[in-house]
């Protein structure tokens, strides 16, 4: 899971739904980029630490994802 406001210094939220985003294009960008880079951004000592980048298994993170836009209110989380 990616926290897509934080990657992309606030451009991309979700401020007045949590379960939308104001710019679905950057979105996309954003998801192609990582997708293409998947090993750099998964591992980036940075990102993890931050909790930029949350790793997630894939039987969890509907629910990961849910907490995580609740903790967060705002912030738009991607599962990549």
């Amino acid at each position: 899971i990616v926290d897509l406001t934080e990657l992309s210094d606030g451009k991309i939220h979700s401020r007045f739904d949590p379960n939308a985003v104001n710019d679905p294009d950057a979105v996309k960008g954003w998801r192609k980029k990582i997708e293409a880079n998947y090993n750099d951004f998964s591992k980036n000592a940075t990102l993890l630490s931050s909790r930029t980048v949350i790793p997630c298994g894939s039987s969890v993170w509907r629910a990961a994802l849910k907490t995580l836009r609740t903790e967060k209110k705002g912030h738009y989380f991607c599962p990549i």
